[in-house]
């Protein structure tokens, strides 16, 4: 099982490794399909799927949720211009386990939203208590919702960055300016 820190680590690497791949004038981009259009990678009932998802799993609240910021579009993006082909199938496969364990009493995303959170929890702790099973690809779908969130111009804003060190960093503090040194 995951832990917070290990999630946190790579949370921070995935964006920390988005930002210096584009700040490489070759490195490949990723460009995120337009909220409304088809998907290019995505069927439009996955795509529709996945923006339920992502709204769920990042709500608006005073900032931007995953809905604002296309996370579903951006993920199609990646699929169609990144992923290799073994992934894209562990994504659809994995899209396809989301939408049978959370529609068996109808469509998900026409879900009103008591139920739909109700389901998805459910889903969340099944999928972070046991071993990878059928529902790792869950897991592997909500490291793409959040660091997808992070990766998108609005979810990337400054004042959304989780700052690692709060508080000033003093480099250059002699150790006898310290107290008591």
């Amino acid at each position: 099982m995951k832990t917070r820190r290990d999630f946190l680590r790579e949370l921070i690497v995935s964006v920390g490794g988005v930002s210096a791949l584009a700040a490489c004038g070759d490195a490949p981009v990723v460009v995120a399909t337009a909220t409304g259009e088809p998907g290019r990678f995505h069927t439009a009932e996955e795509m529709e799927l996945m923006a339920r998802l992502s709204e769920l799993i990042i709500p608006r609240t005073e900032t931007p949720g995953a809905i604002d910021v296309n996370v579903a579009g951006y993920i199609d993006g990646l699929m169609a211009d990144w992923a290799s082909e073994e992934t894209r199938g562990a994504h659809r496969r994995a899209l396809g386990e989301i939408e049978r364990r959370l529609s068996a009493n109808g469509s998900f995303p026409a879900l009103d939203d008591a139920q739909a959170e109700s389901l998805l929890a459910e889903l969340d702790r099944a999928a972070f208590a046991e071993a990878a099973g059928e529902l790792g690809g869950y897991r592997t779908f909500k490291g793409y919702v959040t660091r997808s969130y992070f990766a998108t111009e609005g979810g990337a804003r400054e004042e959304l960055q989780w700052v690692a060190v709060p508080g000033r960093w003093d480099p250059d503090v002699l150790v006898s300016d310290r107290q008591g040194a």
